[in-house]
């Protein structure tokens, strides 16, 4: 099946359920077992997140309001332009297919990565920058410093991964 095919059926079926969720989660042990390859779940994930957007949508449009509205599309053009980032170029397809290989294989062999995983991404980066931004409202210096602490705590993690074996020990 065309990419671009599997993005509309993603699309359509998410817009009939009026879940990303269930159609991600549905399709998600396919591809773990090999039966669905990792390359055509990303059109299918991407497509399913521009259908979930018709759900937001058709309660913008019932409820008839500018912001409602507003938001909606905003959450539709989001979607679009993820999709216009990272699907048309083959190089930029691998970033996300690399990351979802190697997840899964740290996953396959720690069983806690998975759990490691969302409470960092869920929970622990969206608090440290809800942080920094409080620090930015109640003093600019103070957001800057918080800033710069945070950028050279993510430098030296990925050096520390990269450079000196941090991710790659037996």
């Amino acid at each position: 099946m065309n990419d671009y095919v599997a993005m509309l059926v993603g699309c359509l079926v998410t817009a009939v359920v009026q879940s990303s969720s269930v159609v991600t989660s549905a399709l998600t042990p396919l591809c773990g077992l090999g039966v669905l390859p990792l390359e055509k779940m990303l059109p299918l994930t991407l497509g399913a997140n521009v259908g979930t957007t018709a759900t937001a949508l058709m309660a913008a449009i019932s409820a008839l309001t500018h912001d409602a509205v507003h938001i909606a599309l905003c959450h539709l053009g989001f979607n679009i332009w993820g999709i216009l980032i990272w699907f048309p170029a083959p190089a930029m397809r691998r970033v996300p297919l690399g990351a979802a290989r190697l997840l899964g294989l740290y996953a396959a062999h720690f069983r806690l990565v998975p759990a490691i995983y969302v409470v960092l991404v869920f929970v622990l980066c969206p608090g440290i920058l809800l942080g920094v931004s409080a620090l930015f409202s109640s003093s600019v210096p103070c957001g800057v410093a918080a800033s710069a602490l945070l950028a050279a705590a993510i430098g030296a993690f990925e050096f520390w991964w990269t450079r000196l074996g941090g991710g790659f020990r037996g």
